[in-house]
């Protein structure tokens, strides 16, 4: 079988625009997806980066050329996308983002039938198609028709899944969309239902002026400081395309995706007892230890969110969650959504009547550290091989990267980007004591893999 030179990454197509992401790769990929939806509409839609409007009339441009009807979203977050994408027939979608990268990159999300990103076997398709350039011919172009703002169901869901109204109606949240398109969506939603809203960065901008769009710990200080200042119940803050939350408590202590993920687990099985969660082989132990406490069947996965997407379906699973801040609730859409972890976060806090500090507290403790190590993308593979051979016979997993597990006290896991050109370092410890021990052993092995 001939196989074509790899485009899609963890999460979709993703490079540096005018170099690797050009408005001739967007045409082709519009045509890709074109022949492989024939007669089909697709929804396209962009978060708010510089380049994002060029490449989307690439799009528009290869999908009409094939024959495609385009329903054109503009700007709007993925998971809104994707949910509309859901609910109209015979379609699919295209999303123009790099997520949470830096403000010189762009790409592409492609969205199959259902909702959720296409598998590998559809992405290998999609890159034979643009290397052979093997377009399908059409007698008639297709129609446009613009829809930007056009959500209205996607918004419906939403609200159908808020509890207590009236109590929201007395929580302050700030929240930071970081200049991404979430500005659109949980600022919206919470001021509707009543809450205070504080907003910050939320004029869409795709040069991220307010801070770096990835919503860590050191990016977050100003709404940190500004949910203390004003005595907020909640800080939230997005990412680039809205797909992702990460939450800061009352106190200003900025929460780690992990133990907001483990709360709406715990939550969640309190009600449905039994449940099927679905998580990265990356994620804290908090994770299965409250699957454990509360009979959930957990299930590990890859790191990706498709693989979580898909893997929810597969499994009938109530919920998905990731380390970086991603919530996939199934009752809603499978896919991972921003919004809808602000919307679980809040019904957790009107429903326990209790600071979220507080909620957190009832959860175990892990001490975790998660590095990036930079690795030039050809040297990702040599890397890996090297470490694997040095750590022959320790290894308790291969099923994304190399995981190395200590007897349930910890573990330790690296593994190659598939967004970035580095090496992810994991590493997570019931004793910060076992956790330097940790990095003191595997931070040296990894970077003399990568030749530093």
């Amino acid at each position: 079988m001939v196989r074509a030179p790899r485009l899609f990454g963890t999460n979709g197509i993703r490079g540096v625009a005018g170099a690797e992401i050009d408005s001739g790769l967007a045409f082709s990929v519009g045509s890709a997806l074109g022949t492989l939806f024939p007669n089909h509409k697709v929804l396209i839609g962009r978060d708010g980066r510089l380049s994002s409007p060029m490449l989307l009339e690439g799009v528009a441009a290869g999908l009409l050329a094939r024959g495609n009807d385009v329903d054109d979203r503009g700007l709007i977050t993925t998971p809104a996308l994707e949910f509309m994408v859901k609910n109209t027939s015979l379609s699919a979608g295209i999303m123009i983002t790099a997520s949470h990268n830096p403000p010189e990159y762009n790409g592409f999300k492609i969205v199959d039938s259902d909702g959720i990103e296409i598998p590998r076997a559809k992405e290998e398709k999609m890159e034979l198609l643009i290397h052979r350039h093997g377009w399908r011919e059409s007698n008639r172009p297709g129609r446009r028709t613009i829809n930007e703002g056009r959500t209205e169901p996607y918004f419906e869901k939403l609200e159908s899944q808020v509890l207590g109204r009236d109590e929201i109606r007395n929580l302050k949240i700030v929240i930071d969309t970081g200049n991404g398109v979430a500005a659109l969506t949980t600022p919206k939603l919470l001021t509707k239902l009543g809450a205070c809203v504080i907003c910050i960065n939320e004029v869409i901008d795709g040069g991220f002026p307010g801070r770096n769009s990835e919503p860590r710990p050191e990016n977050l200080g100003a709404l940190s400081n500004i949910v203390t200042e004003e005595e907020a119940d909640l800080g939230i803050a997005h990412d680039g395309d809205g797909d992702r939350a990460i939450f800061v408590d009352e106190t200003g202590i900025v929460q780690p995706g992990d133990r907001t993920l483990a709360l709406v687990e715990d939550e969640l099985l309190m009600k449905h007892p039994g449940a099927k969660i679905v998580t990265p082989i990356n994620t804290s132990m908090v994770v299965s230890e409250i699957a454990r406490k509360r009979k959930g069947k957990l299930i590990l996965t890859k790191v990706g969110s498709i693989e979580v997407s898909r893997t929810v379906v597969k499994e009938d699973a109530l919920l998905g969650g990731e380390e970086n801040g991603g919530i996939f609730y199934a009752p809603h859409h499978p896919v991972r959504d921003g919004t809808i972890a602000a919307v679980l976060v809040v019904n957790a806090i009107v429903r326990n009547r209790r600071p979220f500090s507080k909620l957190l507290d009832r959860l175990p403790r892990f001490h975790m550290v998660k590095e990036k190590i930079p690795c030039k993308e050809e040297a990702k593979s040599h890397a890996m091989n090297i470490l694997k051979t040095r750590l022959k016979g320790r290894i308790s997993s291969t099923l994304d990267g190399i995981r190395v597990d200590f007897e349930g006290r910890g573990w330790v896991l690296v593994r190659a980007s598939g967004t970035e050109p580095l090496l992810r370092l994991y590493a997570e410890a019931k004793t910060e004591d076992h956790l330097q021990e940790i990095l003191d052993e595997f931070r040296p092995l990894v970077l003399n893999a990568v030749g530093r």
